[in-house]
């Protein structure tokens, strides 16, 4: 028989077993778990380029508002970058780290479709382990949503915030009516960056005709020059000098970050060639820091223009507000990764849920409208190559008109083409916003083509 004390040890220690079970079966302390810590939303990219740090800051904007209105769906985002220094290399090493360390929910890599092609092999091996959501942030090479379609268990977490080459047939008609009609020209001059983006353009697309050849149907433009040239090759005069014996009227440059467009401008602006009006496709022209980065030169330059301050959509004054108290260029790729920001807010707040597999549908035909400057921003939902998974902007069925989603009218539709006329004076040629008509035309809401004057009047008119 046990003793009395023997009894009472056993006693006390049942007692405390049992008291540590009870604590154990009560309510969970709260922790950061999968559920309920930051969403993390990333970018690989170099984070000093200038096509790619004012994303990043924009995008870091949109974070701290998200997460000032309650985060999404209720959970606070967390916004990392990975500096890849525009490197290939270094770009699927940020890539790595970005998903196995980061763990993030959504990533983007910048649009330079090497590198993205690059990085897509690492982000595939990493999925199964490590589900994430990949977005190719401004890149145009058709190849990066070819695939989708056709792989799609393979590939169907891979986005892309921007159009394919085919989907421009859709907007740059509204360049060649300006041409045409504006700057009164006959004949054109095609510039082509010499990187694999422009050669279907300059080629054509099954069932879409070469560039120079849509001109000639759409605004009875003639071509009588086109050259491919070198990004940032630093020197244009032979180019320009051709150009002037060329018989052209409007020089069109095809061009992106890589093509050094304010060693262009400078260069015409100096040559045989300066009374011929030219217009830049993308590049360092999309802002008003193009007048300073050509010493003045950009006097009369066309091109893509976003900076601008027109009432668009309700929000985009306050949009350009913030972008300049930050000194932030607004290019239309900084526009997107803002919006991006917010198509995932709506993206977690309508699936509600973080779970991978439940968001990528959700996100094939989600849109929002009114961000920024950008009167819609969304993802192609319909399967066809390669238009699916990629910026709403033409119809995959017919990519020379607008996609659907922008509806009857065109409403919603933003193609701005300004023209510089003088420091921090830039006229709005073309907006397409709220055209009645199709191809969008200089007759949107807040265009004053009227205003347009060719180059030689501009430096008359400055004393030049």
């Amino acid at each position: 028989m046990k003793s009395r004390g023997t009894i009472l040890s056993l006693f006390i220690i049942f007692t405390l077993v049992a008291v540590v079970a009870v604590i154990g079966c009560g309510p969970a302390q709260p922790q950061a778990g999968p559920n309920t810590g930051p969403i993390v939303i990333g970018y690989v990219g170099g984070a000093s380029s200038p096509g790619t740090k004012p994303v990043m800051d924009m995008m870091r904007i949109a974070t701290e508002e998200i997460n000032l209105a309650g985060g999404m769906n209720g959970r606070p985002v967390k916004f990392v970058i990975e500096d890849s220094k525009g490197e290939t290399s270094l770009a699927v090493a940020a890539a790595q780290r970005m998903v196995m360390g980061n763990k993030a929910l959504i990533y983007h890599v910048e649009g330079r479709t090497e590198i993205c092609l690059a990085v897509q092999p690492k982000s595939v091996e990493l999925f199964p382990q490590f589900p994430h959501i990949l977005v190719w942030q401004g890149p145009m090479g058709r190849e990066l949503t070819s695939d989708i379609v056709k792989d799609y268990d393979k590939l169907k977490f891979i986005f892309r915030d921007w159009d394919p080459e085919d989907a421009h047939y859709a907007s740059i008609p509204a360049y060649f009516t300006l041409f045409k009609e504006v700057v009164k020209a006959d004949k054109i001059a095609f510039l082509w960056e010499d990187l694999a983006w422009t050669t279907v353009w300059r080629n054509g697309i099954p069932g879409l005709p070469k560039w120079e050849d849509y001109a000639k149907e759409v605004a009875g433009l003639e071509t009588v020059y086109s050259k491919p040239i070198k990004a940032r090759t630093g020197m244009y005069l032979p180019i320009l000098e051709s150009l002037a014996a060329s018989g052209a009227q409007v020089i069109f440059v095809c061009s992106s970050w890589f093509t050094d467009t304010e060693v262009f401008a400078k260069q015409w602006a100096g040559s045989s060639a300066k009374d011929i009006p030219v217009c830049f496709y993308g590049g360092t022209s999309h802002t008003y820091d193009f007048w300073d980065l050509t010493g003045g030169k950009a006097l009369g330059c066309m091109g893509s223009f976003y900076e601008k301050e027109i009432p668009n959509t309700p929000q985009s004054l306050a949009f350009l507000e913030k972008a300049d108290k930050n000194n932030i260029p607004v290019q239309v790729n900084v526009a997107i990764g803002y919006a991006d920001m917010y198509l995932y807010k709506k993206l977690l707040e309508t699936a509600k849920t973080t779970d991978v597999e439940k968001l990528i549908p959700a996100l094939e035909g989600l849109y929002i409208e009114d961000i920024g400057i950008l009167g819609i921003h969304g993802i192609e939902g319909k399967k066809v190559a390669p238009f699916f998974h990629s910026r709403y902007m033409a119809n995959p069925d017919n990519p020379r008109e607008p996609s659907e989603i922008y509806g009857k009218g065109l409403e919603k539709w933003v193609s701005p083409i300004g023209q510089f006329q003088g420091p921090h004076n830039v006229v709005l040629l073309c907006t397409g916003n709220k055209s009645t008509t199709y191809p969008p035309r200089y007759k949107g809401t807040w265009a004053e083509p009227e205003k347009y004057k060719s180059p030689a009047e501009l430096r008359k008119a400055a004393g030049q």
